[in-house]
């Protein structure tokens, strides 16, 4: 009988997709349980748990193939890491950009984390998602509608922002649609009987737009439809540029966060004011602290180079899922795309933790 040379610590490696789908998934959970992660200690804590599981991966997961590709998003995130880190050094408030950077190590591990993983982040996102439904409209159920004084009776989840909880379960049902059309299994569309409804009473219309997208890209990925999947993002991305670039005053806030971010723009267009510094430059009460836009808030504190690098880190992980034809990751990244360029998604960490396992996904060479 031959024997196989086996590396210490196989014989205890789990399945291949089960450490990606529970990475996924409860990350996606716990981070939403407490508001989204939008705190430092949700950060701290969050880049310890993220890294403690790339340790784990590390010695018991299967040996890596590294390639250009799988390290795409890690290396994306570093590179944004690390001029955030850099802008302290001209910010107009240092102690604000190195704050800031805190958030950015936190998906710097999840990042490598879940590169480590690289099977089951599909699935991990869709039941992170779909327990999120059921949890939050289980809380409507019992407990019956709030009456917050800034979100009124819309259901807001753990996350305590509507269009955060709204935008999550967008991403859900655009890969739930996604895994229906490429795997021709209805049992896949199931998570919609409770993912459209949160998302409905979220009345969250961004979340609703961007879903409209993503499942059209979805349609078209599944049926090897590439060159028009690409045309869908390029004209939504266009139409998004237009719509940063002249907001219509129907927007309320928006419009004036818009033109704030446009207005710091233009007095410092080359290398921006600093890594978290919208506040600062944001002279209203209350003041706010982002620019509710992920690409327009970059080139504000970072310049053209943040600017370059917050849309090569959606759109390079985007165009290699449909290049590649993975329905599901390009399905959900292009909501998180279009939703990112008119929320502040970005610092909304479990929306974009659930973005990065897709990212993850779409550089794998095992995807489900």
């Amino acid at each position: 009988m031959a024997l196989t040379a086996r590396r210490p610590g196989a014989a205890l490696a789990p399945p291949p997709a089960i450490p990606g789908a529970a990475l996924a998934g409860l990350g996606i959970v716990a981070v939403a349980a407490d508001q989204g992660g939008v705190f430092t200690n949700d950060w701290r804590a969050g880049a310890v748990a993220f890294a403690a599981a790339a340790g784990l991966l590390a010695l018991w997961a299967p040996r890596a193939r590294w390639s250009a590709r799988r390290l795409a998003v890690p290396v994306l995130v570093a590179a944004y890491g690390l001029w955030s880190i850099a802008s302290a050094a001209w910010s107009v408030a240092p102690s604000l950009s190195t704050l800031d950077v805190q958030r950015t190590l936190l998906y710097l591990a999840a990042a490598i984390a879940f590169t480590l993983a690289e099977d089951g982040l599909v699935a991990g996102v869709l039941g992170g998602t779909t327990a999120l439904a059921v949890w939050t409209l289980g809380d409507r159920l019992v407990n019956g509608a709030g009456n917050d004084y800034y979100e009124g009776k819309l259901l807001t989840g753990p996350i305590g922002y509507a269009n955060g909880l709204g935008v999550l379960m967008a991403i859900g049902a655009a890969v739930s649609v996604a895994l229906a059309l490429e795997r021709r299994r209805l049992a896949w569309a199931a998570p919609l009987a409770v993912l459209l409804p949160a998302l409905a009473l979220t009345n969250s219309r961004g979340a609703w737009g961007a879903l409209a997208a993503g499942a059209a890209v979805a349609v078209a990925v599944a049926l090897r439809r590439r060159l028009v999947a690409a045309a869908v993002i390029v004209v939504a991305a266009a139409a998004l540029t237009v719509f940063l670039v002249d907001t219509p005053a129907s927007m309320g806030d928006r419009a004036d966060y818009w033109h704030v971010a446009r207005s710091v723009v233009s007095a410092h267009p080359l290398a921006g004011t600093g890594a978290g510094t919208f506040v600062a430059e944001y002279a209203r009460t209350p003041p706010a602290h982002d620019a509710h836009s992920f690409y327009l808030q970059a080139f504000a504190e970072l310049g053209v180079v943040g600017l370059l690098l917050a849309v090569a880190l959606v759109a390079v992980p985007l165009g290699l899922a449909v290049w590649r034809g993975l329905a599901a990751p390009a399905a959900g990244l292009a909501v998180f795309a279009l939703h990112a360029g008119i929320d502040w998604d970005w610092q909304l960490p479990a929306v974009t933790i659930a973005a990065l396992a897709l990212a993850a996904a779409a550089t794998s060479d095992r995807v489900r």
